[in-house]
């Protein structure tokens, strides 16, 4: 039987290979949260882009509208005088 100290040193080994082992999936989770992050950001400002587009040709779309709708009103106007 190994000595009580032999079996404290392998006990701390151990427990310090455990504490070692948990920094590295801490670090690692750490690095994939930071990659998930960045693609979700890098997906946020292309959304963005692609909303301000569809934003500027709504409102080209219903100016054009009213324009159209001011020239059938003033075209109808001036039928009916």
């Amino acid at each position: 039987m190994l000595p009580k100290q032999d079996i404290m040193l392998k006990l701390a080994e151990i427990e310090e290979s455990l504490n070692q082992l948990e920094q590295s999936v801490y670090d690692r989770i750490s690095m994939e949260e930071k990659v998930e992050e960045s693609k979700l950001a890098e997906k946020i400002e292309e959304l963005e882009g692609k909303l301000a587009a569809v934003e500027s040709r709504a409102e080209t779309f219903i100016n054009r509208r009213e324009h159209v709708f001011l020239a059938q009103k003033l075209e109808l106007s001036y039928k009916t005088s």
